[in-house]
This record gives C-alpha cells, structure tokens and sequence, in this order.
C-alpha cells in the first residue's frame, strides 16, 4: 500500500511539473514559437573607419536572410543568404564608422518568418587617431657595401601589432625600388641589392592592430640622406692600412703583407716595412743595394658593378726618385708590367715625395674584374724604397 501510495504521489508530483512546464503556451499566439538556427562563430574584423562582421551558417538549411544590427540598432542592414548543403561563412562589411567600440547584434530569419536566437559580438573601428600614434620602427645601422646595403633593425616586442617595413630606394640603374618586408621581432636585417651611393633610402612602418584586421595602418615616412659617396675602404679592400698587416706574427722588420696578391718579384725583400713598430707598418717595394727587381706587384682583386670609382694611396715615403712605379687599376686579375702601364684603365706614376697623396679614377659601364694596386721595376739608382700609409677606396655615384 505504502509503495502504490508513493507512485500516486511522484505521478502526480510529474504531471503538476508538465503542466507548469506548458502553461507559457497560453501566452502564444498561434502556439509554440519555432526558432530558426542562429549565427554563430560571429567575429569583428577591424580597419580604417570600417569593420567586417563575418559569421557562420551551420545547423539550418531554411535560413534566408540575417539581419545585422550596430550603433545600438540605430543603423542595420538586411543580407540575404544563399544556402549551400556545408557551412556558409557570411561577412558584411559595415563602412562609414567612428574610431570606437562598437556592439554588433545578428538574427537570421527563414522563409517562414521564423527568427533566430541573437547572436552578438563587439569590435574596435580604428582611424587617424590610433594611426597618429604609430611609431616607426628604429634602425641601429645602416651600413653599404659593394653593391648593397644592410639595414639592421631595432628590436621590437612582437604584440606591438608591426607588420611590416615599406622601403623606397634609388637603384644604380636610375629606377626606384619599392619593396615591404615582413616585420621579424628580433635580429631583424634587410639587405637592399644596388642602392646607389648618392641617393636616399625612405621607410615606413606598417601595423596591423589586431590579428583579424582587414586595413594595415601607416607611419610617416622617415627619409635618410646617404652620403654623396660610399666609402669602399674596409668593405671591400682587405688590409687597407693604417697599418697594414702581416702574413706572419713576427716582428722582423720585414715581412710579407696579408691578404694582397704578390708576386715573386716584389716579395724578394718583402712587401711590409715596420720601420718605427708594429703600428707603423708600411706596404713597401724596395732596393737597397740587393739587387733589382723587376715589374713587382702588389694588387687586389675585385669585381665590380657599373659606376664611377676612386682609388687614394697615402705615402709615408720615398727613398731616392723611383724609377719606375704606378699606382693602377687595371682589367683582370693582375696588373700590367710597367712597359704595358698604357693598358692600364688608369694610373698613376710615383716618383718622390713632392706629392703623397695618389689618386686614380674609373668608370666602369658594366660589372667587372679589375686589379688595383702597385707595379714598379727598380735597378738605377739602387737605393730605391717606395712606402704607403693606407688607402682607401670609393664608389662616387
């Protein structure tokens, strides 16, 4: 008795709880309300004073039209859907907005007149004000080389939304070279091919303030000024002096330089003079009552591309009058003997200390190898001794 009792009381307990459950349908007209599938995945898109608001279709083929709704459903607009058999991706692009948060409101109805659940989601408009509050992004270094130019960056913390860098450049070929390089956060270099000397390098920084931005936002751009001339000397010329170096750790008087091309002649009594300590080693040739030598050579050699060029030599000294020594540059991978100098692109005869600075200067229409450096024959008189400081070197367009 107990147990039917207890049925008879959980029953009607049930029955009371369905009936409360269904009273809220007295309140329908028509019945009970039917809801078709509602957006979802609703994202905001931010940009320039405009926002693309993109959601998907996923449950309900029956849906024909969302409604959007923004500025706090003072403004809407009405997107009719096509639906295909998948998952459609709906994207409204909504123009025309302050710089501000924003809330944005979906509800998608079918042909029946059925309405959604609202979906919602909130999105930032950017505009001029954000944009004038990008910085561009600091270079440490700027450094040219033969045919190209390296610009290391500073480092950046990776959430400060930089994208990228725009550079504009002068090439020297005479074109303007416009190129944007993706943002690394760290340890960042660009290297620009061909950047003429005598020109300017331009840049600007490019952001994107979120990771779903559709508009990249822009800095001034910066402008640097390059130098009317490339200094060459320690890019390009291995051991340009001051003082030189030498192949060997001694310290002998004489020695062979480093990193030059010899030949045997000039190193009879070897091509370096630390006449007063290492730190005033020379590049030498010279006689001193040993003997002649013949067409000695001390040269490096480069391969160039087209522009105009300068070659210095600094003297430190001549013993006696040299009888025979240029300072060349000259096609190929080593310099003419002093009786073929008229092959030379240019030269330069040395004679004495009456002018110690030397000067040769090129143009080249095309890349090209070329040799630059020393040449000199020496028999009479017998004390001859030709000594050089440094040099250095230039590309001057």
């Amino acid at each position: 008795m107990r147990k039917y009792i207890a049925i008879l009381l959980l029953s009607a307990a049930a029955f009371a709880a369905c009936r409360k459950q269904d009273d809220y349908k007295k309140y329908l007209e028509g019945g009970e309300r039917l809801y078709t599938g509602k957006a979802d995945s609703m994202r905001v898109h931010p940009g320039r004073n405009r926002v693309q608001v993109s959601w998907l279709l996923i449950a309900d083929p029956k849906v024909s039209v969302s409604k959007l709704y923004w500025n706090n459903r003072k403004d809407s607009a009405i997107i009719p859907i096509n639906r295909t058999k998948g998952i459609d991706t709906i994207r409204y692009m909504v123009t025309n907005l302050d710089e501000r948060v924003y809330e944005f409101e979906v509800v998608n109805y079918d042909k029946a007149g059925n309405v959604s659940m609202i979906s919602k989601a909130n999105g930032l408009s950017y505009g001029q004000l954000y944009e004038t509050s990008l910085l561009n992004r600091a270079y440490e270094s700027i450094v040219s080389k033969i045919g190209k130019t390296d610009v290391k960056w500073g480092d950046v913390d990776s959430a400060d939304g930089l994208h990228s860098i725009q550079i504009r450049y002068t090439h020297v070929n005479g074109t303007t070279r416009d190129t944007i390089v993706k943002s690394i956060s760290e340890q960042m270099v660009t290297t620009l091919p061909g950047l003429a000397p005598n020109s300017k390098l331009e840049y600007r920084t490019r952001y994107l303030p979120d990771t779903l931005a559709i508009d990249t936002f822009l800095t001034d751009w910066q402008l640097y000024q390059f130098a009317p001339e490339l200094d060459l000397s320690v890019e390009v010329f291995k051991n340009p002096g001051w003082p030189f170096r030498r192949t060997d750790g001694g310290d002998s008087r004489f020695a062979q330089i480093a990193d030059w091309q010899t030949n045997a002649e000039a190193d009879r009594n070897g091509t370096t003079d630390q006449i007063a300590g290492a730190d005033k080693r020379y590049l030498t040739l010279w006689i001193w009552d040993n003997g002649p030598i013949t067409n000695g050579k001390i040269w490096q050699t480069l391969t160039l591309p087209p522009g105009k060029y300068r070659m210095e030599a600094f003297q430190q000294n001549i013993d006696g009058t040299l009888q025979a020594t240029y300072f060349a540059v000259a096609p190929g991978t080593t310099l003419p003997d002093v009786e073929q100098i008229g092959t030379a692109i240019a030269s330069k005869k040395l004679t004495d200390n009456s002018d110690k600075h030397h000067i040769v200067q090129f143009t080249l229409t095309e890349s090209k190898t070329v040799s630059l450096g020393f040449v000199g024959s020496y028999s009479n008189p017998i004390y001859q001794t030709l000594r050089i400081e440094g040099v250095k070197f230039f590309q001057t367009n």
